[in-house]
């Protein structure tokens, strides 16, 4: 009985001073760092998406628990109107009957300015809370006032610009252009309600 092969591929493969017995080549360093750095990616992702749903949420929450409260101090404010017409006429003795006169079926416009989102869209319910029946909400484009302000843009919708301006919280009232083109305009670049 001889031992002796025949050399065959595999006896090759042996004295070239490979692997025997290795079936798959090594893998190369940075397949095994793809996965934790893919996790990790992953896992931050799903941090900040949930924490901008947390933040969104909780903005939204204060915004409709405030529009209630204030709506009910704007009820009891609309009771005192025909006292704040009775303020605005001592000093406008020349025209009292046209400024006392608050229309709430005056196209109202609320701008939003300050970069708050919905803020517009709070003051427009409280308005309508108030009873005014066209109030329309949109965002103030350039130029913005320094301070909330109220603009009318005929002496006769004083009274009415002065019910919004009321009703709102803002103490600035502007005789002048509306950007909106509607009769009475609230531009906010600030919340009223703080």
């Amino acid at each position: 009985m001889t031992d002796a092969y025949e050399p065959d591929e595999f006896d090759e493969i042996a004295t070239r001073g490979g692997p025997v017995g290795v079936h798959r080549a090594p893998r190369p360093w940075w397949t095994r760092i793809v996965a934790p750095v893919l996790v990790f990616l992953l896992a931050g992702a799903g941090a900040y998406a949930f924490a901008t749903y947390l933040w969104n949420r909780d903005i939204a929450a204060p915004g409709d628990g405030a529009t209630p409260t204030v709506t009910s101090s704007v009820d009891e404010s609309t009771t005192p109107s025909p006292s704040t017409s009775a303020t605005t006429s001592p000093s406008t003795s020349s025209t009292p009957s046209p400024t006392a006169t608050v229309s709430y079926g005056a196209k109202v416009t609320v701008l939003n300015g300050a970069g708050v989102a919905g803020l517009a869209a709070k003051n427009q319910k409280i308005l309508e809370g108030v009873g005014f029946a066209s109030v329309a909400a949109d965002n103030l484009s350039s130029p913005k006032p320094s301070e909330n302000v109220v603009v009318y843009e005929a002496d006769a919708m004083k009274a009415t610009a002065e019910a919004v301006a009321k009703a709102l919280g803002i103490t600035k009232i502007a005789l002048d252009v509306t950007q909106s083109g509607s009769d009475v305009e609230a531009q906010l670049v600030t919340d009223p309600s703080k």
